[in-house]
């Protein structure tokens, strides 16, 4: 009996490993569904900072220079990793010759650099002139507006990849 139960624990140990390896491993293999689906939580995380921040803004007189730059270095983490989710979703298509996805992810790279310049306009007019938060505010708005489009797409390329024929696998 002790011999069955440790079999069966070295199975299930083994196997469980096994299902370990392939998940930690979906990013070096290149995996679509593993950078489109953490390219967009960046760019869920993106957008709900935007969302605190255009919050503040909202109910602030003067800009805090701390909050200005906790929110900058965080908005900037988020959508600088969505761009290189987006960049290796390229790779992806490029590397498994399909080139139809690629509109798609160029919908989504415009998004992206947008809502880049709409922060940088933010970050410039809560620094430069912190006792007229409206002005951040408004280019919030404009990266929260680019954010949802960037979302939106990712939800269709991955929608569209998730019933789209697959290619072949590759031959080693």
């Amino acid at each position: 009996m002790k011999q069955l139960l440790l079999a069966f624990a070295l199975v299930a140990t083994a196997s469980g490993t096994a299902f370990a390896q392939r998940d930690a491993g979906a990013k070096a293999r290149g995996d679509f569904f593993f950078y489109a689906r953490s390219g967009e939580s960046h760019v869920n995380a993106a957008h709900a900072h935007a969302s605190h921040y255009h919050g503040y803004l909202g109910q602030t007189h003067r800009v805090s220079p701390t909050i200005a730059r906790l929110s900058g270095t965080t908005l900037t983490h988020h959508i600088d990793s969505a761009q290189q989710h987006a960049q290796a979703m390229r790779d992806y298509f490029v590397d498994q010759n399909d080139t139809e996805p690629l509109a798609t992810v160029d919908v989504i790279d415009k998004h992206l650099a947008a809502a880049k310049v709409h922060h940088a306009a933010a970050q410039a007019h809560a620094t430069e002139t912190p006792s007229e938060p409206a002005q951040a505010k408004a280019a919030i708005e404009a990266v929260q507006t680019s954010l949802d489009a960037a979302k939106k797409a990712h939800e269709e390329l991955i929608k569209q990849q998730s019933t789209a024929k697959k290619p072949p696998a590759k031959k080693k």
